[in-house]
């Protein structure tokens, strides 16, 4: 009787049943949507945030202190110690290694060209690595820092002489793409080796970054390491690494942790676990987080999820709030019907459960419907901002399902707790 009756209910007044459908379809389709774009485009935010450039640095941990200026490192060419540049394919053996996007190793190099005292920065620029797994990474200053603008093209990362000028020097020194560029390196007290190499270098390009790479040269790792005499050996290395933005828990004292704190801090990608995973692998080398690009990246993160939690929210609330506004016109128009079922003895839970059944259909369809709408809806946004459609997440699936019956309950259980107060002397009387 019960099914009888919830199904004649759900055949009629089938416009105001359409109008509820549509409110939970809608709201159901901007939370799912706003979730497939968190969950599976969140990697591809974090990829375009990568633009900023490295966001880990590392360092000798036996290095002196370090005497630079506007960038360019003044110590001579034997000071300081030194990373072993094959140590870098330890990057690829931490935990989070997949969460490592590219990182370049950098020697600087003191030489003079036309009369001046300048910076010659050996690094990779496009180069393929292999960790011995048979698994091959691409790594090197293009991936590194993909907002660098070069003019012409790359150097290749054999030990040819081709160089990188940057935009500023090469106004300043008249210098062209294609054009020749004589220097020998400088030298400098209490250098091991003292080395007064020279080499003739081809402009291939000019690079202009906004920054302090403006006034420098930049050429192949190896034959930096040649003209200074350090085969093998690099000053520092950058590291691009996608990381989760930093909390409280994030910036506790690790020596303080208990087990499970720790595994979690560790298990969770941090630029300062990541960082601490680093030097587990390279113990030579200290590592840093550039703050000033992981804050950044991680501000912008915390602001895009928080306005995908608002609209979800935003989404919810309206949806409840049609739910309810179709819910009350509804009692009020089967105020005779209620007060029928009860003059008949029914009582106030029988009464509910119709109606909540009505509801709870409603709100399942609804639910089904607004998923795969909020999927389509994600596939076309991802498509447009980023030029890949987000996948299809069902995992959402029990969450929009769940999510769709408490708006449909929500909105009706104020309506329904009015309508079950009406007398059905009063109400039957009327009619």
């Amino acid at each position: 009787m019960l099914t009888r009756i919830v199904g004649r209910s759900l055949t009629r007044r089938r416009r105001r049943k359409l109008l509820t459908l549509l409110a939970v379809t809608l709201g159901i389709a901007v939370t799912t949507a706003v979730s497939t774009i968190a969950l599976d485009v969140g990697d591809r935010v974090g990829r375009e945030l990568r633009s900023f450039g490295a966001n880990i640095a590392l360092t000798p941990v036996a290095d002196s202190l370090p005497v630079s200026l506007g960038g360019t490192d003044y110590r001579p060419i034997g000071a300081g110690a030194y990373l072993a540049e094959s140590d870098l394919l330890k990057l690829r053996k931490i935990f989070w290694r997949n969460n490592i996007m590219a990182f370049a190793p950098f020697l600087d190099v003191p030489v003079q060209a036309q009369g001046r005292r300048l910076t010659l920065v050996g690094t990779w620029f496009d180069q393929d690595l292999s960790t011995g797994k048979s698994e091959a990474f691409h790594t090197g200053v293009k991936s590194l820092h993909p907002s660098w603008k070069v003019e012409g093209q790359w150097p290749t990362d054999d030990d040819a002489a081709e160089c990188l000028v940057g935009r500023r020097l090469a106004r300043s020194l008249g210098i062209q793409i294609r054009s020749s560029l004589a220097l020998r390196v400088a030298p400098g007290s209490n250098s091991a080796p003292q080395s007064t190499a020279a080499a003739v270098l081809a402009v291939r390009g000019i690079v202009e970054t906004g920054g302090d790479e403006d006034d420098q040269i930049f050429a192949p790792l190896a034959l930096a390491q040649k003209l200074a005499g350090l085969e093998g050996r690099v000053r520092r290395a950058e590291v691009s690494a996608l990381t989760k933005p930093e909390d409280a828990f994030a910036r506790s004292d690790v020596t303080k942790m208990s087990a499970e704190e720790f595994d979690r801090w560790y298990c969770t990608p941090y630029v300062s676990a990541i960082c601490y995973q680093i030097q587990q692998v390279i113990p030579a080398a200290e590592a840093k987080p550039i703050y000033r690009v992981a804050e950044t990246e991680g501000r912008i993160l915390n602001r895009v999820g928080a306005l995908m939690a608002l609209l979800a929210a935003a989404a919810m609330v309206t949806s409840t709030l049609a739910v309810a506004s179709m819910m009350f016109a509804t009692v009020l128009e089967r105020r005779a019907e209620i007060g029928l079922f009860k003059s008949l003895g029914a009582t106030d839970a029988r009464v509910a459960t119709i109606f909540l059944l009505e509801a709870f259909v409603v709100g399942l369809l609804g639910g089904l419907a607004g998923y795969f709408a909020g999927s389509l809806m994600a596939q076309r946004l991802g498509v447009v901002v980023f030029g890949v459609p987000a996948q299809i997440n069902w995992v959402i699936l029990p969450a929009a399902l769940v999510l769709a019956l408490v708006v449909t309950l929500a909105g009706s259980a104020l309506p329904l707790a009015r309508g079950l107060k009406l007398s059905p002397v009063a109400v039957l009387r009327d009619e």
